[in-house]
């Protein structure tokens, strides 16, 4: 189940999905291409994370963005 789509360059996307491998649910991160014929085809360049892992990304992807911007 499509998720959402975050545009990377011009020819590339990276979807986010939600789907099923081996009865566990996982929600996977995949770049994906436009080929010649418009469709997106996905590359092997992504990963997927459990329900538990999920949460742990999101905390420590709000810390990331938190130092960012603390940079400036």
């Amino acid at each position: 189940m499509l998720i959402g789509k975050i545009n990377d360059k011009k020819y590339q996307k990276l979807l986010v999905t939600v789907r099923e491998v081996k009865g566990a649910k996982m929600i996977d991160f995949r770049m994906h291409h436009l080929a010649t014929d418009g469709e997106l085809v996905a590359t092997q360049a992504g990963f997927s994370l459990t329900v538990d892992q999920t949460g742990q990304a999101i905390e420590l992807l709000g810390e990331a963005k938190r130092r960012l911007t603390e940079q400036g």
